[in-house]
């Protein structure tokens, strides 16, 4: 287990350095300042050296002592500048991967089938996406680049150390073994401590996103007190896993330093004993020094590499799923005529209890169909397969004759125009959430399909008209409101199937005015399906199919059916004429 393990880091840790080749000549650039970063911080010890043992100590040439001292001004300056390049540098490569990879993972999620998204709560994706992604850029800031220059460093330290006197550097180089084992000790239970602390932080993302969206249903059940007990229990979780990492941390320099004093210590006491000049074991302290420092600047980068690593395998690890719908389909048309067909279709989302058992049926180009029953029926499924955010598990769905899997997915969806009952907009303006992208939509062209639809007044009655700024979801505007928008937006794109889900359900009778002059404009001379929850609105359709429990139990027009007195007539009698005898009583 440890072993794959082992293999998978580095397996990640490969994917990122390739992913960082893109930025190739910054890389090669900072690796050479690494590399005079290393010769320049290496040499100043040596030269200090110098300085003591014949300038100050024997006092031979004061202009010469002048020059040394001057160089090393000049030494420390030039550190200064290639620290700062080496930082800089460093941090514009791992901004420039952390956009890559966001951009990535983004064009993969929005691919992902829906499925996915009904499964995966919304906050963890939050936290892939952005908590996650931004933890992958320690590996750059304090990952390849740095390490290699720690280690270069090292090497360079090491061969001064035994140009300068190989006694004391035998005894230096024993600092080597002992901080690669406490390294690998404090490594193994950082990683595990990292793991457990984005987890939970992934955790509390997801909860507070769907408490927040649920607010109203927690303040009406007066379950606030609950609701923040569970919160507080996984926030103490989550501060329980940060202190554990801080634990670590904290345990883990002081040893560091502690080591490095004891082998101060040792230099002094050996160059005491045998009478080593104080230049050399000045050098010695500063070189034990500048060991210590890049062994324990390791340690700490990989600490922080191994929290990149952690955010990375979460990362990559979705950006390696393939859940986007499948588009091998080769037929792409320019019209359509909007003929649907279903043939003994099944479906479940669980592949466990189904949805739809068996159901056929067909819409005849520019018919006008109304499909009802009680919830649970698998009415709104229905537009889900059409439009192929999931794929049936038998039977078929053909749109004029060619299986809807094998069209070209994109080119399928740009003919079908869906309004659905929960109307989703976007924070921003109304043009905005009606241009929906699409360059070709201008604002003349908006207004002239909203008069059209009579809903232009609407419109420029809000503040500020097409440029009135809507929050998000749009709940600064009602519900009929948000309803007039959609039927615009669907109807802009001048779809030949248009798909009404329950638009006329939970709103005022104004709107629902409004909204059925516009539903009798956008649906003329088009093929339109209508899942109907208000069964007065549906009664001019040229077909009613109705479901129950997954099937088809009666098919026909709104006159036929009730004069079946079946199914149909059963829900129109419980449900439209007690509102005829009420309106009257009134």
């Amino acid at each position: 287990m440890e072993k794959e393990k082992k293999q998978n880091t580095w397996g990640i840790i490969k994917r990122l350095f390739r992913i960082g080749m893109k930025f190739r000549s910054w890389f090669i650039i900072t690796l050479i300042i690494s590399i005079f970063l290393s010769v320049v911080s290496t040499y100043r010890p040596y030269l200090t050296m110098q300085v003591v043992d014949n300038d100050i100590t024997k006092l031979q040439d004061k202009a010469l002592m002048l020059k040394h001292i001057w160089w090393l001004v000049a030494l420390v300056f030039a550190e200064t500048l290639l620290n700062f390049a080496l930082v800089f540098f460093s941090n514009y490569i791992s901004q420039n991967v952390i956009r890559d990879i966001r951009e990535r993972l983004y064009h993969k999620l929005i691919y992902f089938r829906t499925s996915f998204f009904d499964k995966t709560p919304i906050g963890q994706l939050v936290t892939r996406a952005v908590g996650d992604v931004e933890t992958i850029s320690t590996v750059y800031t304090d990952g390849f680049l740095m390490v290699f220059g720690d280690v270069l460093r090292i090497a360079f330290v090491l061969v001064m150390m035994f140009q300068t006197n190989i006694h004391l550097s035998y005894i230096s180089l024993a600092i080597l073994p002992l901080m690669l084992i406490i390294t690998r000790f404090f490594q193994k239970r950082l990683k595990k401590a990292f793991g457990d602390e984005r987890t939970l932080t992934a955790t509390q993302n997801s909860f507070v996103q769907e408490r927040l969206a649920g607010m109203p249903i927690i303040q009406v059940f007066n379950r606030q007190k609950s609701e923040f007990e569970k919160f507080d229990k996984i926030n103490e979780d989550l501060r329980g896993a940060l202190l554990k990492t801080v634990f670590i941390f904290s345990l883990f320099f002081p040893v560091v330093e502690l080591i490095s004093s004891l082998f101060i210590g040792l230099v002094l006491f050996y160059g005491g004993y045998i009478t080593i000049s104080a230049g050399v074991v000045i050098a010695f302290i500063q070189y034990i020094s500048m060991l210590v420092r890049p062994l324990r600047q390791i340690a700490d980068r990989f600490n922080n590499i191994q929290r990149g690593i952690v955010g990375a395998e979460r990362v990559l690890g979705l950006m390696d799923e393939n859940l986007a719908m499948p588009n091998s389909g080769t037929v792409s048309k320019e019209h359509f005529q909007g003929e649907i067909e279903f043939r003994d279709v099944r479906f479940s989302y669980d592949d466990k209890q189904e949805v739809l058992k068996g159901i056929s049926f067909k819409v005849n180009p520019g018919e006008n169909v109304a499909i009802v029953g009680a919830t649970g029926a698998g009415k709104s499924t229905i537009i889900s397969l059409i439009t192929r955010l999931y794929d049936i598990n038998s039977g078929s769905i053909l749109i004029d004759g060619v299986d809807v899997k094998d069209y070209e997915l994109y080119n399928l969806r740009s003919h079908i125009g869906v309004v659905l009952q929960d109307v989703f907009l976007f924070h921003g303006s109304v043009f905005e959430n009606l241009a929906f992208g699409d360059e070709s939509v201008t604002m003349e062209k908006i207004k002239r399909v909203a008069e059209d639809i009579e809903v232009n007044d609407f419109i420029e009655s809000l503040p500020g008209g097409y440029n009135y700024v809507v929050s998000e979801r749009g709940s600064s505007i009602s519900l009929g409101q948000r309803q007039l928008l959609s039927f615009l937006r669907a109807y802009l794109s001048d779809p030949k199937i248009l798909i009404l889900d329950e638009a006329t359900s939970s709103i005022d009778q104004e709107s629902e005015k409004l909204i059925q002059k516009a539903t009798e404009k956008i649906t003329k001379n088009r093929t339109s399906i209508i899942i109907a929850h208000r069964l007065s609105t549906i009664e001019k359709a040229d077909k009613i199919i109705v479901m129950d429990g997954g099937k088809i139990v009666e098919e026909g027009r709104h006159q036929d059916l009730l004069a079946k007195g079946g199914y149909y007539s059963t829900l129109y009698q419980a449900q439209v004429l007690p509102n005829l005898e009420e309106n009257k009583a009134l």
